[in-house]
């Protein structure tokens, strides 16, 4: 219950209150009166809505973000088994390529923002390229599957559709560069996949708020050295310096990928007639579409172990609608290093495709240091925080008497003040109690909440259907319209004076005037 994670779970706690309505994940209940979406809390709106029918048999504190996690390593696995099965038939290649790629520290270091953890996506991606596509139906289904991972993408984080939407363009290219696939389908394709990722961001309200654009682009970037710069997530390899921000651009692939692409590329110096009959044109599209997400992974400001050593300001400014929108560059890495990582696995293993218990060897020794090195302390798992959970009886007398719960002024995450304890507490009664809540954490906000922030009490504005927490420097202008207002656990609250249920008495035990 701390950043992203709080502002995930309480997206998905008021919607499982909101009815339904378009955008499928809207919440008219949240951040009221303007609303918001799950999608704009970074909720997982796919998830949300496939168990929004099911919300009466799931208990009241029911979360999926672990279930969600699991199921990002599961899936993390299984495609990179199959990726594995392009140059491998033998279930111990796909276990082993399977568990390299799950261990991949970028995904880990994604749990602070558990949406950003579908990096299986991407690998599924990387499969559809790297595998035989040998006829026009086999690529149809192909084009087929890249569609749904897109879909599935924008149900689910829009920077994941930023990287799946290239790949899936570039595969769409590469199958009409093998004669398997028209130009025409594949325009057609391709533009498809725009539709399909345009439509799923308005059937899940991902459309709305301030705008697209944020600060940050230039800061939240990848350094050169980021795909082997383990910053902090290894036990064995020392960390260079980054800039403060540059995190989001984390792109180690770990010790135990890393000695694998050097046995590789070493062992190609002896072995490199076992390389007849690759077919490299395969790749093509895909290398180009990941090293291009790579340098805009850079960013403007290009920096070496935090040091700026180039400025492509001048290149971006066009762009800068684009660039404010995903301003967290940096994660534009992960396609690369991943992309590396399949090439270790694949290249090992088509070098001794005639000898496979060397294949075994080497992955199997792989997996070990990767698991090994593997620096879980510096998960925010790791990380514990307190949860308050208001205690008091008397606020249970809200419900049925009252429609809303509200601070005053309202704390929005990034706009207004934000006190996350206060606000965390307050919502969850909130949800409990089936209260709309005029604070939060969105990503995306109205316009209209950040006026709001500092905005006096307007003459006869106190609703009766509200209870107010109210901050200390504002609890004079409700008094003087007449509020009646109390403590209760240690909180200032006020209805209106023309209340006498039962917690508008429950006030006067502890009032203020």
């Amino acid at each position: 219950m701390r950043e992203d994670w709080a502002g995930h779970i309480f997206g998905w706690l008021f919607y499982r209150n909101a009815p339904w309505g378009l955008p499928l994940s809207s919440s008219p209940n949240q951040l009221y009166p303007y609303g918001t979406s799950v999608a704009l809390t970074d909720g997982n709106p796919l998830v949300a809505v496939l168990l929004k029918p099911f919300n009466a048999l799931l208990p009241a504190d029911f979360q999926y973000t672990g279930l969600w996690l699991a199921l990002c390593f599961v899936l993390m696995g299984w495609f990179g088994a199959k990726l594995v099965s392009v140059v491998s038939p033998r279930p111990a290649h796909q276990v082993l390529g399977g568990l390299l790629l799950a261990l991949a520290p970028p995904m880990a270091a994604r749990f602070g923002h558990p949406t950003l953890c579908a990096h299986w996506l991407v690998v599924a991606m990387l499969w559809l390229h790297l595998r035989d596509t040998p006829d026009a139906h086999a690529a149809r289904r192909a084009l087929a599957l890249a569609a749904l991972f897109n879909a599935v993408g924008a149900g689910t984080h829009p920077y994941l559709v930023a990287m799946l939407a290239p790949l899936a363009v570039a595969l769409a290219v590469r199958l009409a560069l093998g004669r398997v696939l028209g130009w025409g389908a594949a325009v057609a394709a391709s533009v498809g996949f725009l539709v399909l990722d345009v439509g799923v961001f308005a059937l899940f309200g991902y459309f709305g708020g301030s705008g697209l654009g944020a600060e940050g682009f230039g800061d939240f970037s990848a350094d050169l050295s980021t795909l082997f710069n383990p910053m902090g997530w290894s036990k064995l390899v020392p960390s260079l310096n980054t800039a403060p921000r540059q995190g989001e651009g984390f792109g180690f692939m770990g010790v135990g990928a890393l000695l694998l692409l050097a046995l590789a590329l070493l062992a190609t110096t002896f072995r490199f007639r076992m390389l007849r009959g690759v077919p490299w044109r395969r790749g093509v599209p895909l290398a180009v579409t990941a090293l291009l997400m790579a340098v805009y992974a850079l960013s403007w400001r290009v920096t070496w172990s935090g040091q700026k050593v180039a400025d492509l300001g001048s290149l971006y400014e066009p762009f800068s609608r684009l660039t404010s929108a995903f301003r967290s560059s940096g994660r534009f890495v992960w396609p690369l290093s991943y992309l590396l990582m399949a090439c270790a696995l694949l290249l090992w293993l088509r070098l001794w495709r005639s000898r496979p218990w060397v294949g075994t060897a080497a992955l199997a020794l792989a997996v070990a240091v990767q698991a090994y090195d593997w620096h879980a302390e510096r998960s925010p798992l790791h990380r514990s925080t307190v949860f308050r959970r208001l205690q008091s009886p008397e606020w249970a007398e809200l419900r049925g008497h009252y429609q809303h719960l509200a601070l005053f002024p309202p704390h929005v995450q990034w706009i207004c003040r934000y006190d996350e304890p206060l606000v965390n507490a307050l919502g969850y009664t909130a949800y409990r109690l089936k209260l709309t809540f005029n604070s939060g954490y969105a990503s995306r906000t109205p316009p209209e909440l950040a006026a709001e922030c500092n905005a006096p009490l307007r003459p006869g504005s106190i609703d009766a259907d509200t209870a107010y927490v109210v901050a200390t420097e504002a609890l004079p202008q409700f008094l003087q319209q007449g509020a009646r207002c109390g403590v209760l656990e240690g909180l200032p609250v006020c209805v209106a004076g023309s209340r006498t249920d039962a917690f508008a008495r429950a006030l006067e035990r502890q009032p203020l005037r």
